[in-house]
């Protein structure tokens, strides 16, 4: 199948500045062909998408969530992380059934793609009726079993069972591996997670450092800080993905120089929770990938990215006192390719380029709060939400189209989650 989508405003994300051109895109089924001025419009092609006063950009890459969690937003806010996860979540939590956990995941995965997310890394239990969400609404998804101490056996199997499944070529889903966070695993359990990893060629999704009464845990129960003790437990050995990453030292910004994979910063999570701030600015001089995530609704209320960005974007400014020390194209950036870079995709996403899939998103931009355009980063950074976007194509396949998702029933989602928030909540 061949598509062709003329008179878009293209925001690729490829290079160190912000380069936009109105050009036309030529898809070759999944793959880019070309990005082109003025493809020639008599093309053979199966469907034409005039996107006439459309800025067309890579989807947007959401590299932290628990997106079986939709069920939690606005429950019992307005708490300290251990506060609200032992006395809120972890209750009902071992309530959840496993339609619960794929309807609960279905709504997250709609609400993502409505506000321009085409990819996202999840983990969680339950993960099988995750994975049939993600199927179902189109998503391009990371996803891993979150393993802690208590539930390691079942855990690993699943892991195993999936990755031979799923880590294939063209897959639009890969499986990592994931061991919770530091002080829920002991150097045992995260050895086991280590040793799968290597084993299934793949990466490993885990917390870090999202809260000084964590490191302080760690220190007392290992005298070292939680990345030291994850790298003599040979995790960077691995592709990594380490959530939050707030309380990190030079020492083991060090360490952390040589990893591949990267941190996903999640601001509004961070901020809800009164967790700390990050700080980015530093581990990007240091050349560590960051990428953007939402974490669960719970702690963050939305999985809107737009609302991320903002967010990641004012407290720079705030922590440093320094109105420049980040720019909203280095904001998109740890929105799409850098996203990418921590999940090691950015040879397939994260940037509009031929050869990539074609995962793209088309922001409305003739609305009174983007006028004028003097600068258009600045205004999908600071300006733009996620119901600006008009329509989602992800692996070359339109998803949403004119704010509708196309072969979804979203009321009927809405439905059955708030069943379940009756029953649990």
């Amino acid at each position: 199948m061949k598509t062709l989508v003329t008179n878009a405003f293209v925001l690729d994300m490829v290079g160190d500045t912000a380069n936009i051109e109105k050009k036309d895109i030529l898809i070759n089924n999944n793959i880019i062909e070309k990005i082109e001025n003025n493809i020639d419009k008599n093309i053979e092609v199966d469907e034409k998408i005039n996107a006439k006063n459309m800025l067309v950009m890579p989807g947007l890459i959401n590299t932290h969530t628990h997106l079986a969690m939709s069920i939690f937003r606005g429950y019992k806010t307005d708490k300290k992380l251990m506060d609200w996860l032992e006395k809120a979540i972890y209750p009902v939590e071992d309530k959840l059934e496993p339609e619960d956990i794929y309807w609960n995941s279905y709504l997250s995965c709609l609400e993502m793609i409505k506000s321009g997310t085409t990819t996202c890394n999840d983990m969680y239990f339950g993960m099988n009726k995750t994975v049939e969400a993600i199927e179902n609404t189109g998503l391009r998804a990371v996803v891993a079993w979150c393993i802690k101490d208590d539930s390691i056996k079942d855990k690993i199997e699943k892991t195993r069972e999936y990755a031979e499944k799923y880590n294939k070529k063209d897959s639009k889903i890969k499986i990592y591996v994931s061991a919770d966070a530091p002080h829920t695993c002991n150097p045992e359990t995260i050895t086991k997670c280590v040793d799968l990893a290597k084993q299934l060629n793949t990466g490993l999704h885990i917390h870090l450092a999202e809260t000084s009464a964590q490191e302080k845990k760690i220190k007392t129960r290992y005298g070292k800080r939680s990345t030291e003790y994850l790298n003599e437990l040979k995790v960077f050995d691995v592709p990594v993905v380490l959530a939050h990453g707030i309380y990190v030292s030079d020492s083991d910004i060090e360490i952390l120089k040589n990893i591949r994979g990267g941190i996903s910063h999640n601001p509004v999570s961070n901020c809800k929770l009164s967790s700390g701030i990050c700080n980015v600015v530093k581990l990007r001089k240091n050349g560590i990938n960051i990428g953007l995530g939402t974490d669960g609704i719970g702690s963050t209320s939305t999985m809107d990215m737009f609302e991320e960005m903002k967010t990641a974007a004012y407290l720079p400014k705030i922590n440093s006192i320094e109105s420049s020390s980040i720019s909203p194209y280095d904001i998109l950036k740890m929105a799409t390719i850098d996203g990418a870079k921590v999940l090691g995709m950015e040879n397939e996403i994260g940037s509009l380029e031929p050869g990539k899939k074609a995962d793209m998103i088309f922001i409305k931009t003739e609305k009174l709060h983007l006028c004028p355009d003097t600068d258009i980063c600045s205004n999908i950074v600071y300006s733009a939400n996620g119901a600006d976007v008009d329509s989602v194509m992800i692996d070359g396949k339109l998803i949403m189209q004119n704010r509708k998702m196309i072969n979804i029933n979203e009321k009927e989602v809405m439905r059955q989650v708030k069943k379940i928030a009756k029953r649990l909540l």
